[in-house]
């Protein structure tokens, strides 16, 4: 009888994330035109988090308990008997050749008794062979895991079909078949694979597996994508502005934070328009106009108009952009004359307040049933700056006429105006006259965190929960419980992008918690257990 394997996987993935010590990058092989890599910093990670403190959670003893699967139950108590060495680093990555995706996963092995009992623990009907001095075993006709001394190779193939090949009966048709060969072959380049064709010779990689940082991911445009929308592409030259970028991201849990740094690179047709088009950083006084001191929520950023068209232009949407401006009596030159490219988008004064609600029964002479709704209630301003009041006018005129108007509905009304500089456009009168006028000087606390960027979002998580842990009431425990310990946790959110630089854009990305002496990996191991242990009383948590 076959082994029902998704506890034992996710079993696995627990022990694979959590239980490893060091690092050792020479263990892994990647090709250079892989199209994603998620590269696992064993050494830091358990470093902040042993498997022994993930034991003794609550929520792990009853998942362990509760197991009906005897190998999920031994790896979760026994991590060593998957047999691979948690000493080493642990790669996943993805790489699209011909018309076939192909996942992999790897790393290295401690124990090869072990680790292909677990194989066949996991897959029965699976089969091994041996090709050479590679040991195969085959789990479907789709995936095999290999390994060759104490190196281990997983690997996963998704025929891609040929787009809109039908037969008449709706069929789909020209689907390529994977054979086992195949994916062989591709494991035997990856245990031999030459440094000159490892991605490890693009000094970018190097630079991202060097970030301090638990995770590292590396995202490569054309080769993950390859030509699976190649008509689309070429039909707008789109491609001319994304082939070769790529994106890389570190993440971290530090103490009293989840940080993420990003960095993209780009091509120079892209570099070119980003180097001659450039962002300028958000302004404070921007931020201080909101009128608002009950400040949850605002992104804000800067964009130049005339870049804007440029972009359109070389990605080829510009006769389609004026095209379809045109039938409403507008252009893009008008609306680059318009704008001047502040943009701003804020949340307020965030309240809720719950009503008790009845359901008649169904049955006569039944209990009706009772529930409680939650009402939330929320000012949401939108800005942006002006370059010429006029052609801005006509915008607002274009776009009033074709959405028949912004006056909004009762529950959400919609009110605007502008001035020489901003149109500014809420759902309060106050809010948008006071915006407006500029002269609120509010010192909130996003204004430090974001200005000096010309990209910033800011949400204050903290604000947002405590008011509704404070409009939930006492008869509601379990959600009560939720809300507080969730308000003891979370701080708030910040991100921030920077500009063009050197061939490249940096980010970052962070979400703060309470307590600032602790790391956010063993505080969100405690969270879970105490959110589990709510649970436990039997309802289910509902906003």
């Amino acid at each position: 009888m076959q082994r029902t394997s998704f506890l034992s996987l996710l079993a696995v993935a627990f022990v694979l994330i959590s239980s490893c010590s060091s690092s050792d990058k020479s263990a892994v092989a990647i090709p250079k035109d892989a199209g994603f890599v998620f590269h696992i910093n064993t050494a830091s990670l358990s470093s902040k988090l042993s498997w022994q403190e993930i034991q003794s959670t609550q929520w792990f003893k009853k998942v362990s308990a509760q197991s009906e699967d005897s190998l999920a139950k031994q790896l979760l108590d026994n991590p060593d008997k998957t047999g691979i060495n948690m000493q080493a680093d642990l790669v996943f990555f993805v790489k699209k050749q011909g018309r076939t995706m192909y996942t992999v996963f790897e790393g290295e092995i401690k124990d090869v008794a072990a680790f292909e009992g677990l194989n066949k623990q996991i897959k029965p009907e699976g089969k091994k062979t041996t090709v050479g001095d590679i040991s195969v075993f085959q789990s479907d006709e789709k995936s095999i895991t290999t390994w060759k001394g104490n190196r281990f190779i997983s690997l996963f193939a998704i025929p891609m079909p040929d787009a809109y090949k039908f037969s008449p009966d709706g069929e789909e048709q020209g689907t390529p078949k994977i054979h086992v060969d195949t994916l062989i072959n591709f494991a035997k380049s990856l245990y031999d694979l030459k440094s000159s064709a490892s991605l490890t010779s693009d000094d970018r990689f190097n630079k991202l597996l060097k970030e301090p940082g638990d995770v590292h991911v590396w995202v490569s445009s054309d080769n993950f994508t390859g030509d699976l929308m190649g008509d689309v592409l070429s039909a707008t030259k789109i491609s001319d502005l994304i082939k070769g970028n790529i994106s890389a991201f570190t993440l971290s849990f530090e103490n009293g934070k989840i940080d993420a740094k990003s960095t993209s690179y780009y091509n120079e047709e892209m570099g070119k328009l980003l180097s001659k088009y450039k962002m300028k950083d958000i302004d404070a006084d921007i931020l201080s106009r909101l009128p608002s001191e009950n400040l949850v929520g605002v992104m804000s950023f800067n964009y130049p108009p005339d870049g804007l068209r440029e972009f359109l232009k070389v990605a080829g949407f510009e006769g389609m952009a004026n095209g379809g401006l045109g039938k409403v009596g507008y252009s893009l030159d008008e609306f680059v004359k318009a704008n001047k490219g502040d943009l701003l988008i804020a949340a307020s004064d965030f309240t809720l307040t719950t009503e008790q609600r009845s359901i008649p029964s169904y049955e006569e002479g039944g209990t009706p049933y009772t529930y409680t709704k939650n009402n939330p209630k929320v000012n949401v301003l939108f800005a942006t700056s002006i370059n010429d009041k006029a052609a801005f006018e006509k915008l607002v005129s274009v776009v009033k006429e074709q959405t028949g108007g912004w006056s909004g509905d009762s529950t959400f009304p919609i009110t605007y105006s502008l001035n020489d500089k901003w149109f500014a456009l809420g759902n309060s009168v106050d809010q948008v006259n006071k915006f407006l006028a500029g002269d609120a000087k509010n010192k909130h606390a996003a204004i430090g965190k974001l200005a000096g960027h010309p990209v910033g979002f800011y949400v204050d998580l903290k604000k947002i929960l405590t008011t509704w842990d404070n409009a939930t009431p006492a008869t509601d425990s379990t959600t009560k419980a939720y809300l507080t310990e969730s308000v003891n946790m979370w701080e708030d959110v910040i991100a921030t992008g920077n500009g063009y630089s050197g061939g490249s854009v940096t980010g970052h990305f962070e979400i703060n918690l309470v307590n600032k002496s602790v790391n956010s990996l063993k505080q969100l191991n405690q969270y879970i257990d105490k959110m589990a242990a709510q649970g436990n009383s039997g309802r289910t948590f509902s906003f």
